[in-house]
């Protein structure tokens, strides 16, 4: 499933890096960058620094850029916007670059790096997308999801379906009645797995009534716990009373 940026972004472009983005140590941002850009408040003729985050980048979490108007050498060419700093040493010749913003927020990533995991891509969509869009897909997820060929057959999740678990789950492990203590990430957002009630495995399907967002320790007992039959009935019974968010 092809990542939707428009789940995430309020604006958004994707633009190659070119060999002279990098060589003139600016990155020329297109048109649709351009307007994310100016959604978010920034004004080149002001030239500003700010941070830009970026998402799916272990090494980088944000970049601290300046963008501004560039004179032009040839008269009667008009400024040209630009951005330097930590983005442009960032992007390399060839990358493919998303800039949107989330209200004031500036965002970035590398298509290379989006998610083909729907665990890290749900979360994303959870902690930035559209939460009324984001259940309105989910919701339309019916039966049992697509396989992809590698080594061994793998199933194509819906990232969706992960996002709005998070959501309902709100931060709380939804196996009915844990204790057990919540770690958070670096981003602040709790640490919660995605998990099937009945696996894809054994025939079930990739939809929210199918799906519970529960904690490492209890993720780990449904699928390897000696009472992990009970578990599963327990946790199908939470979530049917549970009304769809």
């Amino acid at each position: 499933m092809a990542f939707d940026w428009s789940m995430i972004f309020d604006n958004f472009g994707i633009k190659k890096v070119g060999s002279t983005d990098k060589s003139k140590s600016a990155y020329v941002p297109n048109e649709d960058q351009k307007v994310a850009l100016a959604a978010a408040g920034k004004d080149p003729s002001l030239r500003a620094t700010f941070a830009i985050e970026v998402l799916f980048d272990a090494s980088n979490t944000s970049l601290l850029s300046s963008y501004y108007n560039s004179k032009r050498k040839k008269l009667g060419r008009t400024p040209e916007a630009r951005i330097g700093r930590g983005l442009v040493h960032w992007a390399q010749v060839g990358d493919e670059i998303v800039i949107g913003n989330k209200g004031t927020r500036v965002i970035a990533c590398k298509v290379s790096a989006s998610p083909s995991i729907a665990s890290e891509a749900g979360r994303q969509l959870a902690k930035n997308g559209n939460k009324k869009n984001i259940l309105a897909r989910a919701k339309q997820a019916t039966g049992k999801p697509a396989q992809a060929q590698s080594k061994v057959t793998v199933f194509v999740r819906n990232p969706y379906v992960v996002a709005a678990a998070l959501i309902r789950a709100d931060g709380s492990c939804e196996v009915p009645a844990c204790t057990r203590r919540l770690f958070k990430r670096d981003d602040g957002s709790v640490f919660l797995e995605v998990h099937h009630i009945v696996p894809l495995a054994e025939g079930g399907e990739d939809t929210l009534a199918n799906a519970a967002a529960i904690c490492p320790a209890c993720h780990r007992e449904a699928h390897h716990g000696r009472k992990r039959a009970k578990l599963r009935t327990a946790l199908a019974a939470e979530i049917a009373a549970k009304p769809l968010p």
